[in-house]
């Protein structure tokens, strides 16, 4: 059965797109080009749906480079406007256009000496005249049964703020290193920002033998430093080769219980130096040629210094 109310919603969000991009692509690149050009910050502003799809905006612009902050357009009429300041550029949040609180607050953003960009649903209403730039938000009907609940416009307004906060990254230049400097507690941000050296096992949880070595140390080295191997050194604390679990069940399967380190070893192992960034060292042990669940960390000349885990990788 065919769910109208579905489909009469979709329908009214993509006609409004289509609104929005051949009415607002010029609007957008202008009010980018207001904030580029001014010396504070991004106040977005409003209140109700229209001012939680604000707080969204300001937390995207925050994000992507652009300092904003949010303030509740009814609070600001008690004593929170003292959060903007002369320079800001404030961005107005309204589809009616005619949102009270939002005209009260016009005198004093005008004493501060700031400018005002609209984010609004009809561009001809009062709130548009006394702006400085409106980003018009026109949709042809909400979507929902009544046509009163704000369900279209909610979503165009959220387009709307993320053009602008994708305008300005683009023209920031705001890239990865950015972008994880302001999430440090992301994937991405830990990846960029962490080296090999700050997440890894310390050497004295490693463990280490000598070529020499049986096959019965092995096995005790790995039982009691559960990292998933063994690095085999010589007398510099250069390693020599890797044993790794994998290496014992292949000698174990042979049945080759006389085995010394030094023929069940793999001499040319996977290592990393201990100041790569963590996205490259996933690149390493994700290499389809050669994947590794854990690898050892030297310093310049192939001294051991620890040993990193996909899990210290991960941060899991």
């Amino acid at each position: 059965m065919k769910n109208e109310s579905f489909h009469k919603l979709i329908n009214a969000v993509e006609d409004a797109l289509e609104r929005f991009r051949g009415a607002a692509e010029e609007s957008v690149c202008e009010a980018a080009d207001l904030i580029l050009r001014s010396e504070g910050k991004v106040v977005v502003t409003g209140v109700g749906k229209s001012g939680i799809i604000g707080h969204k905006t300001a937390a995207t612009l925050a994000s992507t480079g652009t300092p904003a902050v949010f303030l509740n357009a009814a609070e600001a009429l008690h004593g929170d406007m003292g959060v903007v300041c002369r320079g800001d550029v404030v961005l107005l949040v309204s589809n009616s256009g005619e949102t009270e609180e939002l005209l009260r607050m016009l005198p004093s953003l005008r004493a501060i000496g700031v400018q005002t960009i609209g984010v609004l649903g009809k561009p001809e209403s009062s709130l548009a005249g006394h702006l400085d730039l409106v980003i018009p938000i026109e949709i042809g009907e909400e979507g929902d049964t009544l046509n009163l609940a704000p369900m279209c416009s909610t979503a165009l307004t959220l387009v709307a703020g993320d053009t602008l906060a994708a305008t300005l990254q683009a023209a920031r230049g705001f890239g990865e290193e950015e972008f994880a400097v302001l999430h440090p507690g992301g994937v991405l941000g830990r990846r960029l920002l962490l080296s090999a050296s700050d997440v890894m096992q310390p050497r004295s949880h490693v463990a280490v033998l000598e070529q020499s070595a049986s096959l019965d140390e092995i096995v005790t080295a790995l039982t009691k430093f559960p990292l998933g191997l063994v690095c085999v050194l010589d007398a510099e604390d250069r390693i020599l080769g890797v044993i790794t679990d994998g290496d014992v069940r292949r000698a174990v399967m042979k049945k080759s219980y006389e085995a010394k380190a030094d023929s069940m070893m793999t001499t040319t192992p996977v290592t990393i130096r201990g100041d790569e960034r963590l996205s490259r060292v996933l690149e390493v042990m994700e290499n389809p040629q050669r994947k590794v669940y854990a690898v050892p960390v030297t310093d310049e000349v192939g001294r051991l210094q620890g040993v990193v885990r996909m899990h210290d990788l991960l941060g899991s």
